[in-house]
């Protein structure tokens, strides 16, 4: 193992020590859930640095599994691709878990939900395009 490899493996088995920790701390019996807060010591954590944080470990996750996927050689792809095969099949399944709410006759009633529904919007359009295009030629 060269010295890169041996920094990447120390720092990859230093941050998995870290995050132990870290799940430990953020469910012991000192954390409380209060009014709608998460306190820990009975100081209220900032949800957004705690939805920040999930959305990084998210990221990581799914980029750690599709690197394994790779390495693997189970995908038969680059890493990029077996990222963006796996993101495909995450919306897949979310779109059609969500496809009822979607027949519904009301409008979405929340923020997320509109924006969600214009970006699939947006991608089936591009889609579209790309399909009509390659159709042409």
């Amino acid at each position: 193992m060269d010295s890169h490899s041996a920094q990447l493996a120390h720092e990859l088995r230093e941050l998995g020590d870290q995050l132990r920790f870290l799940e430990a701390k953020l469910t012991s019996s000192r954390t409380q859930l209060s009014a709608g807060q998460y306190l820990l010591d009975g100081e209220p954590v900032d949800m957004e640095v705690l939805s920040e944080f999930k959305a990084a470990l998210d990221h990581a996750r799914h980029s750690v599994w599709a690197l394994l996927e790779a390495l693997a050689g189970y995908s038969g792809h680059t890493i990029e691709e077996a990222l963006q095969n796996y993101r495909m099949q995450r919306a897949s399944e979310l779109l059609h878990m969500l496809r009822h709410h979607v027949e519904s006759p009301r409008r979405p009633e929340t923020a997320a939900a509109r924006s969600f529904l214009e970006e699939v919007q947006v991608v089936a359009e591009l889609a579209l395009r790309r399909h009509m295009q390659s159709g042409r030629g």
